[in-house]
């Protein structure tokens, strides 16, 4: 089996390349462990003379060990003592030395220099270099200096934090091995993709890779763009700080070096979009956004455009281009930037933003597949990709074959008579945690405010350093009721807790010191150590069951789900057990005709996706002759109901039903 927590960084040769299979063997057997091999710091412009006869082992909870494997002692320790220095220097550079010390403090500890002989065996070399408990977090915050994977030490810190919630919080982060490949491995392809699930790091591993190549180059150009407005003013001011974070001296040049802006952009402003740019540059209309005009069709023209210009007057626009949100852009727009770009495009994608989701084959052909999330506790996400897609029910919401269930984490295991257990491997985050003993997911058959308050003081009770801003608390259902019981939700927090709360439904953000109240429309992108979900009940639609799924995944140490109603939680609560006792889930596998009735489904629910919703009914109030005098009622009154988006004959039923009070 594959080890994605394995990475090595180091050229074979006739002297290491046997040594290098062998640990690789090791490694694929034992899939937890994270190993890396490497010959310098990676993402450092360190090199050494004798490291093409040396291997560094770095695995967190060992020791960093230095194989020499020719014998030559003295190139070997002044091999060792250079790479040591120059880990001083880095460790020095990003603040690490103030907590951890001089070299002196933990070399004799933390490094072991090993002349291996051919009887010496990869598993005894790891027995014989555990670190103690002492020594261990030293150990993992020099291993995230070695391989670029900077932490905040000033967060973080060098002691062993007592409480779950704090060890969760400063955990060490450390790139696992696909992470690490995006980053230092040198792809041939000009266009390197990536695609997780989301809270796997992607846009994250763009940052890195645009410091990479910004410090590293010369004179570069690079455009760093995605679909989403917000999501680039986001990222442009992220920029700045994480430069500063990453220590990087040079200066960022905007708009001649560095552009990071939205795909589109204006025509009054060249460097407010790639496309505007690229009108700019090579001189031809702009197109702006009207109901006429996609993204598909912007792109094509500007590519029949540019493939116009001769050989001999075709520039190109940019050195690299980064690209977030692969799914929100037709082909075509990486056919444009392909023939833009000079060396590389670099692209990040999510997998299985939506339980509707059914994606081809062909989208998974990418360069490295990131299917460890490392946001939410895999038991969390287990329960909420069960609940999202039914797989504790009779009748599946949706169902995939095994290269896609593989692609977002699962190992498939069937176990006779159509039951399958899928499961997740651990993740760092979570590791040593002693979780065992501690649900994940807890399921409360009531709503009341009451069983609310005593949620929030037995968190209180159970975490002492718990904070308001830790806990977000979600009403999930969408009707006016809800709002009067937030209200007396706000008012039982301050008078019996004395927390501060967040109304989100009218702020919008997250602040500190305040509980995080809202609906569901202001939670994307964020994470809470706990989250309570709150609903009448479990409804059978998509975009509920997708809107859940997607809000229960906000935790990454406890997430809560109150549900009213008592339908249907038996088979849910009897899932989580599953889940919370044997770290799996176990269902049965749809038959043959049961996948083509749910992908028939879905795709007919994907077609409808492609208008928008306002259109689809407008569809039907023209069909049912509805005057527009009473359109806009009618609509405000379908979205308080539980009928599913794009369900039409629900939809037609309701407005028969209730066109006469509304006329």
């Amino acid at each position: 089996m594959d080890n994605s927590l394995f990475y090595s960084h180091i050229e074979e040769n006739d002297v290491n390349k046997d040594w290098i299979r062998k640990i690789k063997n090791y490694a694929e057997q034992n899939t937890e462990q994270q190993v890396y091999l490497i010959s310098a710091p990676l993402g450092e412009k360190y090199s050494y003379s004798y490291e093409e006869n040396v291997i560094v082992i770095l695995s967190p909870g060992y020791r960093i060990l230095f194989l020499d494997l020719i014998d030559n002692a003295p190139l070997f320790n002044e091999y060792c003592e250079d790479f040591i220095e120059d880990l001083s220097y880095i460790s020095d550079k990003y603040s690490y030395k103030e907590y951890i010390g001089r070299p002196r403090e933990w070399k004799s500890e933390i490094i072991n220099r090993i002349t291996p002989n051919n009887n010496l065996t990869i598993e005894q070399i790891f027995r014989e270099n555990n670190l103690d408990d002492d020594n261990q977090r030293v150990g993992e915050l020099l291993i995230s200096l070695i391989v670029g994977s900077i932490n905040d030490i000033t967060k973080v810190g060098v002691k062993e934090p007592e409480t779950l919630l704090d060890k969760v919080k400063q955990n060490i982060i450390l790139f696992d091995g696909d992470q690490t490949r995006f980053i230092y491995q040198k792809f041939t392809n000009k266009t390197v993709s990536i695609q997780g699930l989301s809270g796997t790091g992607k846009t994250e591993l763009l940052l890195h890779k645009l410091k990479e190549l910004y410090v590293l180059e010369e004179e570069p150009k690079i455009f760093f763009t995605c679909h989403n407005i917000a999501l680039a003013n986001t990222l442009r001011s992220r920029i700045p700080s994480f430069f500063n974070f990453m220590r990087v001296e040079k200066q960022i040049e905007w708009n001649s070096k560095l552009w990071v802006n939205r795909a589109w952009g204006s025509g009054k402003d060249s460097n407010s979009g790639l496309y505007s740019y690229i009108a700019s540059f090579y001189n031809f209309p702009f197109l702006g956004y009207d109901f006429s005009t996609n993204y598909n069709k912007i792109f094509t023209l500007a590519l029949e455009y540019i493939n116009g210009i001769d050989d001999e007057d075709f520039e190109f626009a940019f050195d690299y281009i980064l690209i977030d949100e692969r799914q929100d852009f037709p082909k075509v727009f990486f056919d444009l930037c392909d023939k833009i770009t000079r060396k590389k495009i670099y692209i990040a994608g999510d997998i299985f933003q939506d339980i509707f989701e059914n994606t081809l084959e062909t989208e998974l052909e990418v360069d490295v597949i990131l299917n460890r999330c490392y946001r939410t506790d895999p038991r969390t996400l287990m329960f909420a990709h069960s609940i999202g897609l039914g797989l504790f029910e009779k009748e599946k919401l949706n169902w995939f074959e095994d290269l896609y269930w593989k692609a977002i984490g699962y190992n498939v295991n069937r176990i006779g008579n159509n039951q399958v257990e899928l499961s997740r491997e651990p993740i760092r985050r979570f590791e040593g945690l002693m979780l065992e003993d501690f649900e994940s997911t807890v399921i409360e058959n009531s709503t009341k405010i009451i069983d609310v308050i005593k949620i929030l003081k037995s968190i209180k009770e159970r975490h002492k350093t718990v904070m308001p801003e830790d806990i977000a608390i979600i009403i999930l259902d969408r009707n006016k009721a809800i709002y009067e019981y937030i209200d007396s939700l706000c008012y039982s927090i301050r008078s019996q807790l004395e927390w501060n709360v967040n109304r989100a439904i009218e702020t919008k953000s997250k602040t500190k010191n305040a509980v995080y109240i809202t609906n569901t429309n202001n939670v994307k992108g964020l994470e809470f150590p706990f989250v309570i979900c709150i609903t009448a009940g479990i409804k059978n639609t998509y975009r509920y069951r997708n809107i859940l799924y997607t809000m229960l995944t906000r935790s990454f140490i406890q997430s809560y789900l109150l549900v009213q109603n008592e339908i249907g939680l038996s088979a849910l609560i009897s899932g989580l057990k599953v889940i919370n006792d044997e770290n799996l889930i176990r269902t049965s596998e749809p038959s043959e005709e049961e996948k083509i009735a749910i992908k028939s489904t879905l795709v007919r629910i994907q077609n409808k996706k492609n208008i928008s919703y306002k259109e689809f009914l407008n569809e039907i109030f023209n069909e049912l002759e509805i005057d527009n005098r009473f359109r806009s009622k009618l609509e405000k009154a379908i979205i308080q109901t539980d009928i599913e988006e794009f369900d039409k004959d629900k939809t037609v039923k309701f407005i028969v039903a209730n066109k006469e009070f509304y006329s």
